[in-house]
């Protein structure tokens, strides 16, 4: 009885509070409950109190249906909720596995899973040299300062360097792809390079020691279908056509002499290939 007297009193101090917070809940008259019923409740809510006894809860392990007028109560008000139609959905006890810890999400991945840069990373992440990445919904102006573009008088893709002047590897940005992601890499230096440069070193008599690349024959490919050219030989007429929006980028790991260098092939807004050559 003590405990239905203190629900009485809250239920009039939130009454007397401007606006009602529990016009969401039906209240008790609208459902249909008899005197028999309600003194029913009472004497089994009085009844969870042992005379003299402190109140003892449930282990933690046992879910124990709610008795006495409050279950009462929860009772009417769905009976009365499927009578008008409602539904409010039932709020379960907590149990153990509420306080478990939110399942990790796997890092987003772009429409091309394999590709040289479908990861998605969020701006800030360190990547180790070699490997590219996206980063999406990020302004230009976040990127760092803007170092080259390609082509010099245009502005298909632009580069941006997070820590101008620094020697060490850090971040560096391309935009201009159709997605409108930037795609991020790691270096010490890195340098836009025409179609027309790459024609020159590749077909050059101190290149034909060097073996073809992934990016060598994907540039096959795209001249082969662009300037109408068999392989190893210049594009030709279609060479400017064909440079407007094809490029690539040298990413080198330190200043000075490097084994080795990454080479990104950019065409028509996307990445056609990567690969890491070797002197």
């Amino acid at each position: 009885m003590i405990r239905f007297l203190a629900i009485l009193i809250a239920a009039g101090l939130l009454a007397g509070c401007a606006g009602d917070p529990l016009r969401s809940v039906p209240r008790l008259s609208d459902a249909e409950v008899t005197d028999t019923e309600m003194q029913a409740a009472l004497r089994e809510d009085a009844g969870e109190l042992p005379v003299g006894g402190p109140e003892t809860a449930p282990p933690a392990t046992e879910v124990t249906p709610r008795r006495g007028l409050l279950g009462f109560l929860n009772r009417a008000a769905q009976s009365a909720q499927a009578e008008d139609g409602t539904r409010v959905a039932a709020i379960p006890p907590r149990t153990q596995s509420d306080a478990s810890p939110v399942a990790q999400v796997a890092p987003p991945r772009g429409p091309n899973p394999g590709a040289p840069d479908d990861q998605v990373v969020a701006l800030g992440t360190v990547l180790p040299y070699g490997v590219l990445a996206r980063v999406c919904d990020v302004n230009a102006r976040r990127l760092g300062r803007r170092v080259a573009r390609y082509p010099d008088n245009g502005s298909a893709y632009t580069l941006y360097d997070s820590q101008p002047g620094t020697t060490a590897p850090h971040t560096f940005f391309v935009t201009g792809f159709d997605d409108g992601c930037a795609r991020q890499f790691t270096a010490a230096l890195a340098l836009f390079g025409s179609p027309e440069t790459h024609e020159q070193l590749r077909y050059g008599l101190p290149s034909k020691v060097q073996p073809y690349s992934s990016t060598d024959a994907a540039y096959e490919t795209l001249k082969s279908r662009i300037c109408r050219v068999g392989k190893s030989k210049p594009c030709g007429s279609a060479l400017s056509r064909l440079s407007r929006n094809t490029a690539f980028v040298s990413v080198y790991e330190t200043f000075g002499s490097n084994p080795e260098w990454k080479t990104i092939l950019l065409h028509d807004g996307a990445v056609v290939e990567t690969d890491i050559r070797s002197n």
